[in-house]
């Protein structure tokens, strides 16, 4: 039969060629573990294609769990932003071709597009992203500092993507993450990494999102609002980058 990866964008918007392609759907799946989605929103879309939608973890996901039911019925799976960004995704698309099964692909919003947007900053100068995980006792890791460092070695802006296991994490803790992390490896470096103005984004796409610009000191005492959060450590800005930088300072 088929397997088609849906993606809900930032902030579950489905295109109308979701729409229609779920109500043809003999069974649907949802999986959250990258962005957690408000059960009203999940319900509501239930009702608008008259259909129920599955809650599944993680490893469903990455067994053969999906690849299976698609064998034998029309199977969806919603995916939060644009399906194809994750690894774990594409490596699902590349088990159901293996497999035979034929795969659709219906792309949405990105936190990768959106936040640079979002922030007035162009797009083209972003390096790689780097990911922050919550804290764990005998586990800090650093490499998000090395590729941040790395990213300011070619004037690039950096998007950081902060942890959501056991549950999002918040900005501010962020922040103090970056800023210990900035100060133990400080003496361990030849090469000078600067995290002095960021911007914090918070809840893309809803009605109460939030971006803010500052320094570590100014966002720290700053409401910054609710999470799933993201941030950004601009490079050196263009002049149309820091006018728009200028009307989200705090």
């Amino acid at each position: 039969m088929s397997l088609t990866l849906i993606g809900t964008g930032i902030s579950f918007d489905l295109t109308l060629s979701a729409i229609d392609e779920l109500k043809q759907c003999d069974e649907i799946y949802i999986e959250q573990y990258t962005n957690l989605i408000e059960e009203e929103k999940i319900t509501t879309l239930e009702q608008k294609i008259n259909k129920k939608i599955i809650r599944i973890e993680r490893k469903d996901v990455e067994s053969s769990f999906l690849v299976n039911k698609a064998k034998t019925a029309k199977i969806a799976l919603l995916a939060s932003g644009d399906p194809l960004t994750a690894t774990t995704h594409v490596s699902l698309v590349i088990d159901a071709k293996t497999a035979k099964i034929a795969v659709k692909i219906i792309p949405n919003s990105s936190i990768f597009t959106v936040a640079a947007g979002k922030a007035g900053l162009q797009i083209y100068r972003f390096g790689k992203t780097a990911s922050l995980v919550n804290p764990r006792p005998n586990y800090t890791p650093t490499s998000a500092l090395d590729l941040i460092r790395e990213n300011q070695q070619r004037n690039a802006h950096s998007l950081v993507l902060l942890d959501t296991e056991p549950k999002p994490m918040e900005a501010k803790v962020a922040l103090e993450m970056l800023k210990a992390l900035l100060q133990a490896t400080s003496s361990q470096s030849t090469s000078s990494l600067k995290l002095d103005a960021m911007v914090v984004l918070s809840r893309l796409g809803e009605k109460d999102e939030k971006i803010s610009y500052g320094t570590i000191e100014k966002l720290l005492a700053s409401n910054l609002g609710k999470p799933p959060f993201s941030i950004i450590i601009p490079a050196k800005l263009h002049m149309v980058e820091e006018e728009y930088l200028e009307l989200l300072k705090v």
